[in-house]
């Protein structure tokens, strides 16, 4: 389903050389499945209640034909602690903009009991926490994070419902690339992830932060899903 393939997407969307210094933005960007307008997606961060903590809040609506198989607004949510360099995600929720519930999920990150428990599409979760876990939405904010400081790992372990699964990051090429939002140079990165014959390739804008302003998935050489920046504003 075309909410499947924007959730896995979203996963390997943004990255932001020194030490950086956390803004608020908001990025909103179109979504094609193949060559079909599929809907929009905005990407959001704000900062959380607490100290540390930031809000980082991911959206997508179906249009056209989409609509036919998407429900609702998907919502992911992520509360995301950081320190220096350091980005643990605290709670991720997933809704799937349906009235039932079964695909939903709600994850707690315990790091000093180094557990991550909740319930993922109706099933219970307790996993052991690996260093550096990161959930659907806050990996976007530690790559950031990390191509910031010039330190951009080569995998990332990602906790996908009940499984954590251990992408891979490479850097392809560099090229300036045109956007509704503006021309660009760009840094291109490819995530893979073993046992998976998908390919998602991101072009990362060092002006705005390392942010996605377009990205591709495909599978054995097929374009499955797209994404492109329409609109960025900064501390909105």
């Amino acid at each position: 389903m075309i909410e499947r393939l924007v959730l896995a997407t979203l996963a390997a969307l943004v990255a932001l050389p020194g030490q950086a210094e956390l803004a608020p933005f908001v990025a909103a960007y179109e979504v094609k499945y193949a060559n079909f307008e599929a809907g929009r997606s905005t990407l959001r961060l704000t900062p959380a209640e607490t100290p540390g903590q930031w809000r980082m809040e991911s959206t997508a609506d179906a249009t056209g034909l989409a609509r036919l198989v998407a429900g609702g607004t998907l919502i992911q949510v992520s509360t995301i602690e950081v320190r220096g360099e350091q980005v643990r995600p605290v709670r991720f929720s997933f809704d799937d903009g349906m009235s039932r519930v079964d695909e939903d999920i709600d994850l707690a990150f315990d790091w000093a009991g180094k557990r991550v428990r909740g319930e993922a599409k109706g099933e219970p979760v307790d996993l052991e926490l690996v260093a550096d876990l990161q959930d659907m939405v806050s990996v976007q904010l530690r790559v950031m994070l990390a191509l910031q400081a010039g330190k951009m790992p080569t995998t990332l372990p990602l906790i996908d419902s009940n499984k954590i699964k251990t992408y891979r990051y490479t850097e392809v090429r560099r090229e300036r690339l045109k956007t509704a939002a503006g021309e660009f140079e760009t840094v291109v990165y490819e995530s893979t992830r073993e046992g998976s014959d998908r390919v998602t390739r991101s072009w990362l804008a060092p002006q705005l932060g390392y942010l996605t302003v377009q990205m591709e998935q495909e599978r054995r050489g097929r374009r499955l899903l797209s994404m492109y920046l329409q609109r960025y504003q900064p501390d909105p």
